[in-house]
């Protein structure tokens, strides 16, 4: 039998009242650790399930668009409703508006990408987001199209982050509503940040419009 010193039994000793006094929570904190692992493996496996199945479901839907024989809406649908806050359903909702442009229903078009930018809108602060900034320079497209140059203007100023295509399209609105001043200066901000020779080829064009 191992023999202990005072000061080894006063430490046994202290222990054990511990564990009389302490055992229940003890164990109930050993029970929600092993519980927390558990859910946490069990979060992880489900994770990544989903990721698979919604890569899946995305594959199927890139496949649908060289196959006429599947239904692209009916796919791009059931990714938006089980992954509704994924890159996904951002990049079938694109889709889904560009459809609605060919079909010339602006409406719906409308529909989609504000949809998509009301849900990234702000969600990156101040800092650029790729996605907000392409719903809102085509939402503003669809808008001007949509003879809601109005609107457009409202969605554009709203931006924090104005391109050269933003400035543009802001243009484009000015032009339609009879703000001819105001456009030009679009325009002119519009080229100076401009870095493509065709795209500065059409600035200049709706520029010298404006001085006929």
């Amino acid at each position: 039998m191992v023999k202990l010193s005072s000061t080894e039994e006063e430490n046994t000793e202290f222990l054990s009242s511990l564990w009389d006094t302490y055992k229940y929570l003890i164990l109930l904190s050993l029970v929600l650790l092993g519980a927390g692992i558990f859910g946490w493996e069990n979060w992880s496996q489900n994770r990544i399930s989903n990721l698979q199945d919604s890569a899946d479901m995305y594959e199927s839907f890139i496949n649908s668009l060289n196959d006429d024989d599947l239904d692209q809406k009916v796919l791009a649908d059931q990714i938006i409703k089980k992954y509704p806050n994924t890159l996904y359903s951002d990049l079938v909702t694109f889709h889904l508006a560009k459809i609605s442009v060919e079909e010339e229903d602006l409406n719906k078009a409308e529909e989609h990408l504000m949809w998509i930018l009301q849900r990234h809108d702000s969600k990156w602060g101040s800092d650029f987001n790729p996605i907000e900034a392409t719903a809102r320079l085509r939402l503003a497209r669809v808008l001007i199209a949509n003879d809601n140059s109005n609107k457009a203007l409202e969605i554009i100023n709203e931006s924090d982050n104005m391109s050269s295509s933003l400035h543009e399209v802001k243009g484009d609105a000015e032009e339609k509503l009879g703000f001819y001043a105001e456009a030009k200066l679009s325009y002119l901000k519009a080229l100076e940040s401009n870095q493509s020779q065709s795209v500065e080829a059409v600035l200049k064009m709706k520029l010298a419009n404006l001085d006929t």
